[in-house]
Parts: structure tokens; C-alpha cells; sequence
């Protein structure tokens, strides 16, 4: 059961059949204090937006009194509906007790989190972040606060880029608690400066002055202490949500970022359990649109340990078939200012912005340096396009890529690039399976039907306004999960929030899915299908997104074809025909079939194997596209 497990709050279960249409609670005979399944609700209304509280069990308000609706959050709510007028933002609490930065100790890391929990909240317009006592005095104790302090400081870079206001919460007292020591004191104080005086949040909550005892500032004063010494009372909890400045919960200004590339983790790499220690690794990537300024997002996604990468750079390729960098393009990445930085399991990072001319419909090199041990490596196996690999040590910042002598087809850690554009208003997502990711496209060529659409919208007249960004998974499905028996990965909706919702400057969504449940699930049901496709769309809309959904292509001939899989293919395509859940719908099917059998792929758009097209077919599917409907 998914369930979060310090609510604060009663609710009621029953184990006596179907109650959820009852009026009458007579039923719910058994009390719990825990939400299961439940994760949000949504309202229409006239407020603008929704403040996310972001933290562990001070934000979950342990020790406030039990359905009174006391934490910080629940009071910040209060102060904005008091405020005359309108109530202007709703607030939002995704706290979890025990929850840390660093580590899955008890639960999900917070950077592994913040895509479904923040980044994708409906109406999010800014976030209060307040985390890392949990890494400070909990066990493993980190005794040194700059990884603490990266790992805040690339919250907040995550979250600004989604365009979100970012505000540090000061960490509080926990001097007398069961854990502290004078040293880790030290480490509380180290990372308050940051969050004070970093220059990483766009505004500072200061709940440790709210909170702490003047003659005694380790400590909380006695009239805000729950008795424990490190959770606040009612009272402190007010406290807290009276330190919160009303007026800096506004919105950031809109930026000019976009994606250029992206890809979707799909599986860590067979034979790698430790990592690839002193190895670099340099990707080769291919832009849709260009820029002045670029960041980088790295990713330990599927990872089960922390990874660290001792350098990353950027540059532009000399060609897309080699790891040489164009002369003078060089660029070291740095993350919060530093050179190098630490993924938590599960987690992204985003680098600091670099200025580089980034050509559109050009070739970048991302390259990283894994100098020690880690855990499984985080990969997109079937690139279609050559990388660089050496064990022989960092060579992240070479020109020559001479060092560089085993090629691989996967894409390992580098999971997207922005651009900072003046001309391109936004991006389009392309999310699907193998069809999408380009299987059996020419490697190199950059032939997917997604970079010809992106050729296409490049040559309209005028300045390119689009981006468009590959999240296509070979063997991906929508109702089931391949990550650790195959490359077809995490199942479409486990990775919606970082595989799309999330996509830098995102706009339209084109979604093409649902081929491979129907040819690898024992009896695929359409109802399942279409009802999955309507939820996917609903998420993409709830975040503001245009959604254009492609029918499946022909299967007859591949090897687990059946009519009765047919019949199935046909019920959801008519469904996608037919269906107001979706803004457009691209025919793909009408598109590369055979007239003759319109069962299976036409001969001039078969790859082969009956199931993926070939080049031309990519380009008949990319030419299909209404580019009207991608605004």
C-alpha cells in the first residue's frame, strides 16, 4: 500500500466491502492516522495559484494537536485567507516526517521527489523549501554541510526553472534532542548561513530566529517545544507561518529557457553494479534549437546510491560520429558554483547556466567524470547515436577526443539540455515508445521522426519557435514497468513528472503509446488503455500542456501478433479518432499502413521487422504532423 504515514489526522477504513458512495460513515468502524492512496486535490476556483511546502516532519507538523490543522502550513493558509479580498494562493504541505536530501533512509530523497511533489503540483507558483535536519542528526549524521548545501542549493534551481518562486526556511533549533552534539550544531549553523546569505532562494523564511530561545539559541524556546526538543508546539508552528513573508510568495518572471534535447532513463547497465569509477563519458546530442546560454541536466534517476560526478563540461561537436569538441567551445559545468556535485539515488541535478553558442539542429558533447565507485549506472540504451567512452581517467575537459576509444550506443547520466533563446517561445515533448525513441532509424543520421519534425518547424520562415525534446522509450509501456528485466523502463505514468511535465518551456505534449502493452501483455484490455490515455492528458492539461495524440502503427507480422491484439489496437485507435480528451489527434496509423493491408506497416515504410518504420517511414510520420496544432 502507497501511503503517507504521519497525517495528524483521523481517518477511517472499512474492511467490510464496497463504502465509498456512503453518505453514512457507520460503516468506517477503524480508525488510522494515515492517507493511503490519496496524494492531492485540485479545485476550480478564482486563486491564482498554490504555495508548495516542501520539508520533513516539521513541515508534516509532528506533535501539532491531532485534526486541528496546526502545522506551519495549515496556518500560512490561515494568514492568506485573512488577507482581505480574494484569497490569492492556496497552500499545498509535502512534508514527510524522517524525510532527508542526502539519503532513501526511511522514504524517497527529496530531489528524488520534487518532480511529483513540487515541480508538477497543480498551480504551483512557489515553494518554501525546509530540509536537512533529518541529514544533520538523523543516522547516517553528515558531519560536513557542503553536500547539504548543494543539494538545497539545486532545489532551488529546479525550481526556478519550472518558473516557481523559491524561498529557503532557516533550519530550527534541536538543541536537547536525543541526537545533538555541538559539532552537528555547527553544521545547522554553516548550512542557515546559506540559506540566509547563498544568493540561492529568491526570498528567506527565518524560522530558527522565529523559533529559538534568546538565551539559548541552540534551543527552541520552552513555550514553542513539543517536549522533544526538536518539533515545535502549536504555538511554535504559528510562529513559523507568521515568519513567512506573504509579499515574496509571488511568482517568478517567465525565462527564456527551453529544451533543445532530451532523453528518458530507461534501465542502469547490465555489468555495472559499482558504477563506472574514473571513467568519463561524453555524450554526443543532438540541439532542435539554438541559443546564447545552456544548462545541463544529469541524471542517477534509476540509480541505488549516490553518484558522484567530479567534473562535467559542455561543448559543441566537431561532427556527430566523433568525440572531438570544435576548438574554443569548451565549457566546465558547474552546479551551485561548484565543480562538481553529488547525485542522490533517484535524484536529478541541473547545472549552473554556461554561455556557449549552442547551433539549432547541431551537436553538443556532454561529457562526465565518475572518478569513484557508485552504484548501478543510470542509462538510455538505444541511443541511435555513437558515444564516447574511456576508463583511462578525467578527460571531461579534453578538445581531442583521442582518449576517448570505446564507442557505445547509450546515453549515460545526461538526460537534457537548455537552451536560453530570444527567438523560441517554448518546447514540444514527444513522448512514446520505440517509435518515438527512433528504433531501427540510422544511427547518427538524426532520422527519428521527432528531429525531422524539429527540421520541419526550422524551416518555416522566420525564427524557430519550437523545440523539440525526445522522451521516447524502446519497449516502454503505459500500464507496466520493465526497469529490471529489460530496456523498456519505468512505466508511462511512473515517469510523466520528469519524462514530461517537467521539460523545460514545455507547451505540447505528442503522445504515441500503448503498442507495447497490447503485443507484450498476455490479454490487453482496450477499456484499461483508453482510460490510461484520458489520464495522461488530464496530468498534461493540469499542468497547462496541449495534447496531440498519435493512433498506433500497424503490427501485423511482428512476432507476437494476433488478431485478437489487432482487434485491440483497432478499439483504442478509434477511441483516439473520436475521443474530446485530447486537443488534436495525428493519425499515424492512416499514415505509414498499407493500403492493400492496412493491417500491417506499407512495404516502403517498413524497416523490416513489420513493426518499426524505416527513415522514409519517420518522415512520412513527422510530415503528418498539423504543426498549427502545436502552438
Amino acid at each position: 500500500m502507497t501511503y503517507h504515514q504521519v497525517a495528524n489526522q483521523t481517518s477511517y477504513l472499512s474492511q467490510n466491502g464496497d463504502h465509498a458512495a456512503d453518505e453514512s460513515g457507520g460503516a468506517f468502524t477503524e480508525s488510522i492516522t494515515f492517507w493511503a492512496y490519496v496524494s492531492g486535490v485540485d479545485v476550480l476556483g478564482q486563486a491564482e495559484g498554490a504555495v508548495v511546502t516542501l520539508g520533513d516532519s516539521i513541515t508534516d507538523g509532528n506533535n501539532s494537536t491531532r485534526n486541528a490543522n496546526h502545522r506551519w502550513p495549515d496556518f500560512l493558509a490561515d494568514r492568506l485567507i485573512a488577507v482581505p479580498g480574494p484569497t490569492r494562493l492556496g497552500v499545498l504541505n509535502v512534508g514527510i516526517s524522517s524525510n532527508r536530501l542526502l539519503n532513501n533512509t526511511w522514504n524517497p530523497n527529496a530531489l528524488s521527489r520534487l518532480d511529483r511533489d513540487v515541480l508538477t503540483a497543480t498551480g504551483a507558483r512557489s515553494v518554501i523549501v525546509m530540509l536537512g535536519i533529518n541529514d544533520i542528526g538523523g543516522q547516517p549524521q553528515h558531519h560536513e554541510p557542503s553536500q547539504i548545501i548543494a543539494a538545497l542549493g539545486q532545489i532551488a534551481a529546479q525550481a526556478k526553472a519550472k518558473g516557481l518562486r523559491a524561498t529557503g526556511g532557516t533550519l530550527t533549533p534541536f538543541g536537547g534532542s536525543s541526537n545533538y552534539t555541538q559539532e552537528l550544531e555547527g553544521v545547522r549553523q554553516a548550512v542557515n548561513h546559506f540559506i540566509r546569505h547563498g544568493g540561492a532562494f529568491d526570498a528567506v523564511a527565518d524560522f530558527d530566529a522565529a523559533l529559538r530561545d534568546p538565551a539559548a539559541p541552540n534551543r527552541l524556546r520552552a513555550t514553542y517545544d513539543s517536549g522533544d526538543h526538536l518539533h515545535p508546539n502549536d504555538a511554535g508552528y504559528q510562529a513559523m507561518a507568521a515568519a513567512v513573508d506573504l509579499d515574496k510568495l509571488d511568482t517568478r518572471p517567465p525565462g527564456h529557457w527551453v529544451g533543445t534535447w532530451q532523453t528518458a532513463m530507461a534501465r542502469t547497465t547490465p555489468g555495472a553494479d559499482q558504477g563506472m569509477p574514473n571513467h568519463s563519458i561524453r555524450n554526443v546530442v543532438h540541439t532542435s534549437v539554438g541559443g546564447d546560454a545552456a544548462r545541463v541536466r544529469l541524471s542517477n534517476v534509476l540509480g541505488t546510491a549516490s553518484v558522484l560526478i567530479g567534473r562535467a563540461t559542455l561543448a559543441v561537436a566537431t561532427r556527430p560520429d566523433a568525440p572531438d569538441a570544435v576548438a574554443g567551445t569548451m565549457r566546465a559545468l558547474t552546479f551551485g558554483g561548484a565543480p562538481s556535485v553529488t547525485i542522490p539515488a533517484g535524484g536529478e541535478v541541473l547545472s549552473d547556466p554556461v554561455s556557449l553558442a549552442v547551433p539549432a539542429d547541431g551537436d553538443l558533447l556532454v561529457t562526465v567524470y565518475t572518478p569513484a565507485p557508485s552504484g548501478p549506472v543510470t542509462e538510455h540504451p538505444r541511443s541511435y547515436q555513437t558515444s564516447f567512452i574511456t576508463a583511462d581517467g578525467d578527460h571531461a575537459a579534453d578538445e581531442q577526443g583521442t582518449a576517448f576509444t570505446q564507442p557505445t550506443t547509450a546515453w549515460y547520466y545526461a538526460t537534457g539540455v537548455d537552451v536560453r533563446s530570444t527567438t523560441a517561445r517554448g518546447t514540444v515533448v514527444t513522448f512514446g515508445d520505440s517509435i518515438t525513441d527512433g528504433d531501427r532509424s540510422t544511427t547518427n543520421a538524426n532520422l527519428r521522426w521527432p528531429d525531422v519534425l524539429a527540421d520541419r518547424l526550422a524551416a518555416q520562415p522566420g525564427p524557430t519557435k519550437l523545440g523539440v525534446v525526445n522522451s521516447g522509450i524502446s519497449g516502454n509501456r503505459i500500464l507496466d514497468s520493465s526497469t529490471g528485466s529489460g530496456i523498456g523502463g519505468p512505466n508511462a505514468f511512473a515517469r510523466l513528472s520528469r519524462d514530461m511535465l517537467t521539460t523545460s518551456g514545455a507547451r505540447t505534449v505528442i503522445l504515441l503509446e500503448g503498442v507495447n502493452d497490447i503485443l507484450n501483455l498476455e490479454r490487453p484490455d482496450p477499456e484499461a488503455l483508453k482510460l490510461a490515455l484520458r489520464q495522461i492528458a488530464a496530468q498534461a492539461h493540469a499542468q497547462g500542456l496541449r495534447v496531440v495524440v498519435g493512433t498506433i502503427t500497424p503490427i501485423k507480422g511482428w512476432r507476437s501478433y494476433t488478431e485478437e491484439r489487432e482487434n485491440v489496437r483497432q478499439v483504442v485507435n478509434e477511441f483516439i479518432r473520436t475521443s474530446d480528451d485530447f486537443d488534436a489527434v495525428v493519425d499515424f496509423d492512416a499514415v505509414v499502413r498499407d493500403q492493400a493491408d492496412p493491417q500491417r506497416i506499407s512495404p516502403g515504410y517498413d524497416s523490416g521487422d513489420h513493426l518499426h518504420p524505416s527513415d522514409v517511414g519517420y518522415r512520412a510520420m513527422a510530415e503528418a504532423i498539423d504543426l498549427g496544432t502545436l502552438r
